[in-house]
């Protein structure tokens, strides 16, 4: 008999993982309700990190995120911001960017992304951007990570 009910909790219990599982990840307020009581945070490696600034130029946004240097034990010397190009109502052809002031003052760059061909360059004289980490289109827009060194 307590074999036969230890067997019948541990069928129970397979077949209610699934539903489990689909309820939490099917509803988004739920989820980030549970993950932020516990602390948890994606990883500013996927996200880009915190947002720094954001600027309206009317028919779209940029958004330059703080740098991320994350190491396994301490700040890493090598290290990345993110710029992100929100559309409003559309993107320009050509979008020419200075980024300044990271990272309390550090010198800035100028970036040219090119959003027909999905190219982009770093200006001349980029004392902080090292080069491209990578450029990807997203959501209608464009994301670009830049390299930077302590």
């Amino acid at each position: 008999m307590s074999r036969g009910r230890e067997v019948l909790g541990y069928v129970g219990a397979a077949l209610a993982l699934p539903v489990v599982l689909a309820v939490f990840l099917g509803r988004e307020p739920l989820s980030r309700a549970l993950a932020g009581t516990a602390g948890l945070r994606i990883s500013p490696l996927f996200t880009g990190g915190d947002v720094a600034t954001i600027r309206d130029h009317g028919s779209y946004r940029t958004i330059v995120h703080r740098p991320v240097f994350l190491g396994l034990l301490r700040q890493s010397r090598r290290g990345f911001v993110q710029v992100d190009w929100e559309p409003t109502t559309g993107l320009p052809w050509i979008i020419s960017e200075e980024v300044s002031g990271l990272d309390g003052g550090q010198a800035g760059f100028r970036i040219r992304l090119d959003t027909r061909s999905g190219q982009a360059v770093l200006g001349p004289g980029a004392e902080a951007g090292q080069g491209l980490e990578s450029v990807r289109p997203r959501d209608g827009g464009w994301t670009v990570r830049v390299w930077l060194r302590r």
